[in-house]
């Protein structure tokens, strides 16, 4: 596959916090095309979530690293980006199907209920879209990251530390038979090997 034609494309990457010592992420290189996938394994602290958030322009990074053949951070790229996040609390405050809207919001500019629903029901979170994020247990949260994600089919999907969930892996096996790109991360991988097909182990913020 030609750089060209990647999805993500990053050579000799490398992440570093502001005032950090050392790199989170260093001299990582990397392709995904239209329909593949890659899980990023390691254990905790080997730069899995900072190689993601530096592909996703939300952390600063040096080295090359483009999406759909542009600039990290261009907003070109930005809308067909789905992103599910880490952990909890990342939509404190809202409601459930408010946090999706807010998501479907960012690519367009007018972001319809069928849209939200949508989401909201393939991530097994359709009973509960009125409720607070706050009432959510840890596999809601799981689930709210699933539905971030997926909303609205972007053509990049990425999953940090999703739950491997029947719901998680259909929606895996969707996005790449119409042609998206899925990236994720996971310490603890399962189900989830199989179903993204290639594999990237990181230790210490480098490939090994």
């Amino acid at each position: 596959m030609s750089e060209s034609r990647a999805v993500v494309a990053a050579e000799d990457m490398e992440v570093r916090y502001h005032g950090g010592p050392e790199p989170a992420v260093r001299g990582v290189s990397l392709l995904l095309g239209p329909g593949e996938g890659l899980l990023l394994t390691g254990s905790p602290g080997a730069g899995k979530t900072s190689l993601l958030r530096g592909l996703l322009g939300l952390v600063e990074h040096r080295g090359s690293a483009t999406l759909f053949g542009v600039a990290v951070g261009d907003a070109r790229a930005r809308r067909r980006i789905g992103y599910g996040p880490q952990g909890d609390g990342f939509a404190s405050g809202l409601r459930v199907s408010e946090a999706v809207r807010e998501v479907l919001a960012l690519r367009s500019a007018a972001p319809t209920a069928g849209a939200t629903s949508d989401a909201l029901d393939r991530a097994g979170l359709g009973y509960v879209a009125d409720w607070r994020t706050g009432r959510l247990d840890a596999e809601g949260w799981r689930r709210l990251s699933l539905a971030l994600a997926i909303a609205g089919d972007p053509d990049l999907v990425v999953l940090d530390d999703p739950w491997v969930l029947g719901d998680t892996l259909r929606e895996i096996a969707a996005a790449r038979a119409r042609g998206a790109a899925v990236l994720a991360a996971a310490g603890r991988p399962g189900g989830l090997a199989p179903a993204l097909g290639r594999r990237m182990a990181l230790q210490d913020g480098v490939t090994r």
